[in-house]
Order: C-alpha cells, then sequence, then structure tokens
C-alpha cells in the first residue's frame, strides 16, 4: 500500500480545489459548474473501481458517500425513514413491507425504485454466500410489488432486518446499471447511487468525489471531496496543521487525543465531539488453552482500566447501546493481589523472573495492536504490559501495519490477545456478538469457543417478543463478565477536528458514514 507523499498530496489539493463559484441545482447543468473542494482523511486506499454496493471491497467511508440506505439509524434501536418512507414488520418478523419515497433517483437519473432494491437484495445475497446478516440469510424472496412499494419473505424470525439495511454496506441501494447486463451475476461496471457524490477520479492515494446532481431530489451539495489515504495517525495531524487535509477524526481518520487536545486550543481549528457507541476492548485467542477463564479473570483484575480512560468503564459495550441498562453490566474491580491469588490458585508459582508458570507453560502471551487507525492503542498497550508484568504475566507487544493486522485477526491467529473494536449503532450489540463471538457447526467464534454464549445468541434471534428480548441480553451481558470474553478499554466518543475551510460541521449518527453531507457547509 502507498504512503502519502506531502509534495504529490500539495499538487492534489490545488488541483481539486478551486475557487469559490456560484452554484445554480438545476441538475441539467450541475456538473458543468466549478464548486470548491474540501479534503477529507481516511486510513486505507479507496478502491473506488471496486465500489460495489453489496460488496466489503473498498474504504469505508465511500459507501457512505455514493449509496444511501432504505432506512436511517437513530438510536437505540430507533430507525427513521431513508429511501423508504414507512415500513411494515408482519407475520412476527418474518415479512417486511418497504414503501419507497417518490421522486428518488440515481447519478444516472434512473428511478430509484422496488426493482432496484429487489436487484440489490438479491445480488447481495449471491455475492455473500457465507454471510450472518439475517436479510441475506433468512432471505426467502422479495418482490417489487408495485413502483414503490417491496415486500421481503423470510424463512424465520428475523429481527435484525432494519438494522442491517441502514449499514453502509452490503445492502445500500444500488442501480441495476452499475453491472454488466443489469444481472445480479453481472460484473461490476461503476458505482451509480443516489448519494450526495459521484466518483470522479480514483487512484491509490486518493479518491475525488463531485457532486451528485440528483441528490437529495435535484438540490444536491455544493462541494466536491477528495479522501486522502495517510496511513499513520501522526501524519493525519500534521496535514490538517499543513492546510492539506480539512477533515480528521471518527473511524475515518481516527488521530491520537493528545493531539485533539493540543488542536483544541488553537483557533484555527475546530473540535467537533459527538457521543458514540464504539468499544475499544482486549480480546483473547480461543485457541489458546492456557488463556482459559480463570486466566482471563485475572488478566481483567489486574488491568487498572481507570489509567486507560477518563470514562467508568463497566463492561464491554457503551451505556447508549441498545439493551444496556444501568445494571446488567458488571464492572470488575482492580485488585492486582487477588488476580494472582486467582492465578495461584490455578497452580502456577513465580519464577525467578517474576512471571507465574506452571507443568504446560510461562504466562507470557504476545499482544497484536495496529496503530494506522487507532494510533492510541500504542499507549494503552503498554499501560497493560506494565499493570500484567505487576500480577506475574509477561506481554510481548507486536505493532502490525493495518493489512498485517487484519490479516493475524482473521486468518492466521497468530496472536495471543489481541486489541479490536467494536462495531457501533444498530450493529451493536447483536450482530456485533453473533459474527465474532458465535459459535457455528464448522467452527468456533472467531474471538472465543463459548457454546452457553452462542446458545443464547440462537435464542434471541429467534425471538420477536421485545421484553424477551431484552431478558436474553441481560444473560448474555452476564456470561461475557462472568467468563472475561472481552475486557474493555475505551469507550469512544465522535471526535473529529475541521479547518476553517469547514463552516459547519454535524455528525450523521452513523459511526461508519459519519459526516452528514446534506449539513456540511464550505467556505
Amino acid at each position: 500500500m502507498k504512503k502519502r507523499i506531502t509534495g504529490i498530496l500539495l499538487g492534489l489539493v490545488m488541483l481539486y480545489t478551486p475557487g469559490c463559484a456560484s452554484h445554480e441545482s438545476n441538475a441539467s447543468n450541475q456538473q458543468s459548474q466549478e464548486v470548491p473542494g474540501i479534503n477529507i482523511a481516511i486510513t486505507s486506499e479507496g478502491k473506488a473501481d471496486l465500489l460495489d454496493a453489496t460488496s466489503y471491497d473498498s474504504a469505508m467511508a465511500l459507501y457512505g458517500a455514493v449509496y444511501e440506505p432504505l432506512v436511517e439509524y437513530g438510536e437505540k434501536g430507533i430507525f427513521k425513514p431513508g429511501l423508504a418512507e414507512s415500513w411494515e414488520i408482519l407475520e412476527g418478523g418474518k415479512k417486511y413491507v418497504f414503501h419507497l419515497k417518490k421522486g428518488m433517483k440515481f447519478s444516472d437519473g434512473s428511478d430509484v425504485n422496488a426493482e432496484a432494491v429487489r436487484f440489490t437484495i438479491e445480488r447481495a445475497k449471491y455475492k455473500n454466500p457465507s454471510t450472518t446478516l439475517q436479510t441475506l440469510m433468512n432471505l426467502e424472496k422479495i418482490e417489487a410489488v408495485d413502483e414503490l412499494t417491496v415486500e421481503m419473505y423470510f424463512s424465520e424470525v428475523s429481527n435484525q432486518v432494519l438494522a442491517e439495511l441502514c449499514q453502509t454496506r452490503p445492502l445500500r441501494v444500488m442501480s441495476p446499471h452499475s453491472v454488466a447486463g443489469q444481472d445480479i451475476t453481472g460484473e461490476f461496471k461503476q458505482a451509480i447511487g443516489s448519494g450526495p457524490f459521484i466518483v470522479k477520479d480514483s487512484t491509490a492515494e486518493h479518491t475525488v468525489l463531485e457532486p451528485n446532481p440528483y441528490f437529495n431530489q435535484g438540490n444536491p451539495v455544493s462541494y466536491q471531496v477528495t479522501f486522502q489515504m495517510i496511513e499513520d495517525g501522526s501524519s493525519r495531524t500534521l496535514a490538517l496543521k499543513s492546510g492539506e487535509i480539512d477533515i480528521v477524526g471518527g473511524t475515518l481518520s481516527n488521530i491520537t487525543d493528545m493531539d485533539i487536545d493540543v488542536l483544541k486550543s488553537d483557533q484555527s481549528y475546530q473540535v467537533h465531539e459527538f457521543p458514540g457507541t464504539m468499544s475499544h476492548f482486549l480480546a483473547f485467542n480461543p485457541d489458546n488453552k492456557l488463556l482459559n477463564s480463570p486466566v482471563r479473570k485475572a488478566i481483567e483484575l489486574a488491568i487498572n482500566k481507570a489509567a486507560l480512560s477518563n470514562k467508568e468503564l463497566t463492561g464491554l459495550f457503551q451505556p447508549n447501546v441498545q439493551y444496556v441498562t444501568d445494571g446488567n453490566q458488571e464492572a470488575s474491580v482492580y485488585d492486582v493481589n487477588k488476580a494472582r491469588r486467582l492465578l495461584e490458585s490455578e497452580g502456577y508459582t513465580e519464577n525467578k523472573d517474576g512471571y507465574y508458570e506452571n507443568e504446560n507453560g510461562g504466562l507470557v502471551f504476545d499482544l497484536v495492536i495496529q496503530t494506522a487507525e487507532f494510533p492510541e492503542w500504542k499507549e494503552k498497550a503498554e499501560l497493560i504490559e506494565s499493570d500484567l508484568k505487576k500480577a506475574g504475566v509477561k506481554i510481548n507487544i507486536s505493532i502490525q501495519d493495518r493489512e498485517s493486522y487484519y490479516d493475524v485477526l482473521w486468518n492466521t491467529k497468530k496472536y495471543d490477545l489481541i486489541f479490536y473494536r467494536t462495531y457501533t449503532d444498530a450493529l451493536l450489540p447483536y450482530s456485533f456478538l453473533n459474527s465474532l463471538y458465535h459459535n457455528t457447526n464448522e467452527a468456533h467464534g472467531v474471538l472465543t469457543n463459548d457454546s452457553k454464549l452462542t446458545q443464547l445468541l440462537d435464542d434471541f434471534g429467534q425471538t420477536a417478543d421485545a421484553g424477551q428480548q431484552q431478558t436474553i441480553f441481560d444473560a448474555i451481558f452476564k456470561r461475557i463478565s462472568e467468563e472475561a470474553l472481552a475486557i474493555p478499554i475505551e469507550y469512544k466518543n465522535e471526535q473529529f477536528v475541521t479547518s476553517r475551510k469547514i463552516a459547519q460541521f454535524q455528525y450523521s449518527g452513523l459511526s461508519d458514514a459519519p459526516i452528514d453531507f446534506k449539513a456540511l457547509m464550505v467556505e
């Protein structure tokens, strides 16, 4: 993956940031008008040539900029109209009916209609055969009843459909004209969505997007965007200070809390902070037999969470996540002596170097992290290394580049401990846990092997009653706590820093597509 070169980037900014020009919203001449440009940092290559709405192949930020969802995320299980103005859930969660807004168009001028929705869902099902999404896994059929009405039928209760439809991928609506032959199996040709932007140009370093003249029923945004790939957190801060970047932060391009604190005191920038739903946490390799329940619990007891965060970390999930209540997540109390006693009760004795061991080996573990997306992880890892040393547990920190980190997490599994982040918003808590903590017939979960937790997740997925759902999640949270299946290290807010060029910035409410481009104003 290519790294940013300042001189080239400055040239790109000059090339794609023309002076302010008059703007007319008429769709027939919008693209001929010059518009101001802004530059947004992202952590990975855009890969706009692969921006199929039903895929996972491009940078997350691009999906939200080009495609729109049927429904939008509110908070704690509340959903708002998107391309669908209303919907009904029938037959106990086995049938969904969506009524589309009138007058919505894709960027090629074609109508956003029921047939386009049917095409998108069927293509997503075809392209993602191993998915855990209920919308695709349980789908029996989808019908375009008329121009603006779509009916979806499911083989079993599917209580996550709205949550899945509002996310950035793989269910945002695309035009059938995006693929060869308008066939669900056709080769992807170009990204045609109804969102605020159209892909204008893309390289390994940047993706330039211009306004979609048909967006918002012919009331497009008045600026273009360049998403600039900058892998290193410190480089992102420097790019902001040099004027090469106008927006950093959030899941798009985190910078350290220390850098944000410095920028708060500089009147050249504005810091924006919004409540978030993401948690950062420490996870364990389920294939490491030394990391059994008592050892995991001892590790949690030995970590001083108050030094990791200025928030009280009561459990894996933030308080504003659905199903979390004041009392259903238990906080462990920092107690190094209790941690040592627990390890000794498991037969471990201290060796001459001050670390615990038994006949099966020493408590020496590799902790894998990355700093491209989460630059603050290095400092947190060092604090945990110091804490666990006091408890007789040795930690070796391994900092991987972004690509290698994800290869370790999903493929090679060459880690003992690993930092990861929860999903966000409507994908919490069920979809996140189901994708990483659920055992299948073929393999255990990515981050655990716990049959009781798997059964609870299965029970939830079959339940339409809200009261029963809450009861099940009370038990799920208790299980995660009792077994120390994940140790929270931070509850993240959504923080962004903007240059003077940004006159108005508003959070969209969706972490993976965080910028409300409709509300964004550019000087």
